[in-house]
């Protein structure tokens, strides 16, 4: 889950404190390996997302400069609402998130290849997402008040925004609904609208870009579970990869929303070779990370690993398994710890240290254990042409 989710995520833990984790779906681990040959990926891309750790012009920076230095896939993250007034007029992007966008291409260094996600969803991952406006958010259109992901007016409007996306950034990777998988975990009732909305703006843009890979994202943890795992299937079968979002150390968060415990003390391991298991697609990371602190967050009952011993470990495995089971791409979420960030936000923001020490430098750009094992990692990556 990205850290921009924390507010409303965490206000959805409450209402489903009492939801018994499921059973993890049968899979034969057995078929991993003729799985990951089934996909056809031949080099995995590795990046991490250029979220800065201060609202500065020099974090901004600095952030950009150490992702591009390091990493062979450029990510691009967009989960902040949708310029739906916009969109259902034809009318231009507003002038502040055009600039953002224009800054963020300067920013893609030369060759670079792109992935982008974006969000029809909010960040409660069951609501259409807010829109936004010339100043930021703002009300929403009549027209869109209540309407069904599948009604024609939201399809026309999404595929349109899908579009400017492509023309903007040029991807090779376009993720149309970031983690929108967790919407079976939250209300599944609309889990067939939104396999319909998907579809139509997969078939468009399929037309028109035939090489662009286009999929979702899902919870990875929330998916092991045995009625996901299975309402998954068909959106999965259309799609051109299945993308993961995926922090091993926050099982007790998606153990809230109905998903199997990770456990072990290496928890990601299981889960990932659960998920090769399940699906000969091409695997892509969309997010992850993994915390170097314990992570305690008592109003919502929440008391979470973490260590840098862990986040390297998991780093170096991280690597490994991406290219031995033929990910696609694996995208890092932060690259540095977000105090300076978090100081400046109001009273009530503790959901935000649920990613708060996932970077690989720490609030004061020391780098942490983990930024040796990704510098080794994207080294062999380079070497071996992924």
């Amino acid at each position: 889950m990205a850290a921009g989710a924390a507010c409303l995520a965490v206000a959805v833990i409450a209402m489903l404190a009492g939801k018994r984790p499921a059973q993890v779906y049968p899979v034969n681990l057995a078929s991993g390996h003729a799985n990951a040959v089934k996909s056809g990926v031949r080099d995995t891309l590795f990046g991490i997302t250029a979220f800065p750790y201060d609202t500065t012009p020099e974090a901004v920076d600095r952030t950009r400069s150490i992702v591009a230095a390091n990493g062979t896939l450029w990510a691009i993250h967009l989960d902040n609402g949708i310029p739906w007034r916009a969109l259902l007029d034809g009318a231009p992007l507003p002038h502040s998130l055009q600039a953002d966008w224009d800054g963020q291409t300067r920013a893609i260094p030369r060759g670079r290849p792109v992935y982008v996600g974006i969000a029809p969803l909010d960040t409660d991952r069951k609501s259409l997402a807010p829109a936004v406006g010339p100043t930021g958010r703002t009300a929403m259109p009549p027209e869109l008040r209540d309407a069904a992901f599948d009604d024609l007016i939201v399809e026309r409007a999404y595929l349109d925004y899908a579009r400017l996306v492509v023309k903007q950034f040029h991807p090779r990777f376009l993720n149309i609904g970031i983690e929108a998988g967790e919407l079976m975990s939250r209300d599944m009732t609309r889990w067939p609208a939104f396999r319909r909305l998907y579809g139509y703006v997969y078939d468009n843009l399929k037309r028109e870009h035939p090489s662009l890979q286009i999929g979702i994202s899902f919870g990875l943890g929330e998916l092991r579970s045995e009625v996901e795992a299975v309402a998954a299937r068909p959106l999965i079968a259309k799609s051109d990869y299945v993308g993961l979002s995926f922090y091993p150390y926050a099982s007790q968060f998606d153990e809230k929303f109905g998903a199997p415990p990770y456990g072990g003390a290496t928890p990601w391991r299981e889960p990932l070779a659960w998920v090769r298991a399940y699906t000969d697609k091409p695997l892509a990371i969309c997010e992850t990370g993994y915390s170097s602190k314990g992570v305690a967050i008592p109003r919502y009952g929440l008391n979470m690993p973490g260590s840098t011993q862990q986040q390297a470990a998991y780093v170096r495995d991280l690597f490994a398994t991406a290219r031995g089971d033929r990910y696609a791409f694996a995208v890092w979420f932060l690259a540095v710890d977000y105090d300076r960030l978090y100081a400046k936000m109001p009273p009530g923001s503790d959901a935000m240290k649920l990613w708060l020490n996932i970077g690989l430098f720490d609030g004061d750009l020391r780098p942490k254990p983990a930024w040796a094992e990704w510098r080794a990692g994207i080294a062999a990556a380079r070497k071996q042409g992924g």
